[in-house]
């Protein structure tokens, strides 16, 4: 008698009982904000990190006592710095593409003020120490610019920060914080996503060669679960999608290995409260969307040349949406000083 052990079917029945717990961990505590930062908190702190002048920024201790004076929590410190670095420090494209990596050391990346994900991890690391705050730089595998779903990682091509807040560690990544590669070339734009990310959503994108850093509450996930997890834009958590809604998108037996397709909005443009995550849908079924957007004035769902306008109340864009067409449907927006929409969501309806 011969007994064989289907693998596949193994990992599979693993990654969905992982989505369970991770979900099921997000209902228990919630979404809340990894920071206590209120947005006036951050306006303020933001303002006094760009100010900075020349006479400081070219000594490091000079720079950090600058950045955090009159702060008081870990929170307040490591955000002066997070967006000092995402400011003033731009990513190297051409280095990275050309697989040319000059010299990474602190020194150097202040001095010409241009690096890649390395120099940027030991800058923050370097920076935050001054400022008293208990940081690690994180090595690992991170689905960028140039990778695709399900590609084996064979070495690292990332590195980002761990940093203690208020007793627990969050994660920070700089240099996706300051703008990502389109094209070949390094667009500059603040991601908020990055700051004090909640490990659970930071996984999908991220995965430290050390698994302690890793940081979830739930079981870990193996290097190849994380490569197979879908691969998602740099952007697609600006617009408020829930992290547990993918997770419970991940475990649904009509995933199709897609989430669904955002587009380079700057975060918390509109605020997702109710939609489908996943990219691909039925067509007779019926779908709900909830958005919240103070920027437009009216928002409707496409289809070829169907168009049905979403209802409006205050800020808050509703629909239910129920389509008997195959193709691609859009989610758009027209702003008040605009004849133009904007595409904020796009799925495939199939049978």
């Amino acid at each position: 008698m011969s007994f064989s052990i289907d693998f596949e079917r193994i990992f599979v029945t693993r990654l969905v009982l992982m989505c369970a717990l991770m979900s099921g961990l997000f209902a228990a505590f919630g979404t809340v904000s990894a920071h206590d930062l209120s947005k006036q908190q951050l306006a303020m702190i933001d303002k006094h990190a760009l100010a900075a002048p020349p006479e400081v920024e070219s000594d490091r201790k000079a720079l950090v006592a600058y950045l955090i004076e009159g702060l008081h929590t870990d929170s307040e410190k490591a955000r002066a710095i997070y967006r000092w670095i995402t400011d003033r420090i731009s990513y190297d494209a051409a280095a990275f593409l050309s697989d040319r990596i000059d010299d990474m050391s602190v020194d150097d990346v202040m001095k010409k003020r241009m690096s890649v994900c390395f120099g940027f991890s030991n800058l923050f690391e370097k920076m935050a120490k001054d400022a008293g705050l208990e940081v690690k730089s994180i090595t690992g595998y991170a689905k960028a610019y140039g990778t695709s779903q399900g590609q084996h990682f064979d070495k690292p091509n990332h590195a980002w920060n761990a940093i203690r807040i208020n007793g627990s560690w969050f994660l920070i990544d700089s240099t996706w914080g300051a703008g990502y590669i389109k094209n070949g070339e390094f667009k500059k734009e603040l991601s908020e996503a990055f700051f004090l990310t909640p490990p659970e959503q930071f996984v999908f994108s991220h995965f430290p060669v050390d698994e302690q850093w890793q940081l979830q509450r739930t079981s870990h996930l193996s290097q190849r679960e994380f490569e197979s997890l879908p691969q998602i834009e740099p952007t697609f958590f600006h617009t408020s999608i829930s992290p547990i809604d993918a997770w419970e998108a991940l475990k649904s037996p009509e995933f199709s290995g897609s989430f669904v397709h955002t587009f380079e909005l700057p975060y918390h443009l509109v605020s997702i409260l109710q939609a489908p995550v996943m990219y691909r849908l039925r067509v007779d079924r019926h779908y709900t969307f909830k958005i919240n957007a103070e920027i437009f004035e009216k928002m409707a769902l496409v289809q070829a040349d169907h168009w049905q306008e979403m209802d409006k109340e205050g800020d808050a864009f509703s629909f239910n949406y129920h389509s008997p067409y195959q193709g691609q449907l859009l989610v758009v927006g027209k702003k008040f000083d605009s004849d133009q929409y904007t595409a904020i969501l796009a799925y495939d309806l199939a049978p």
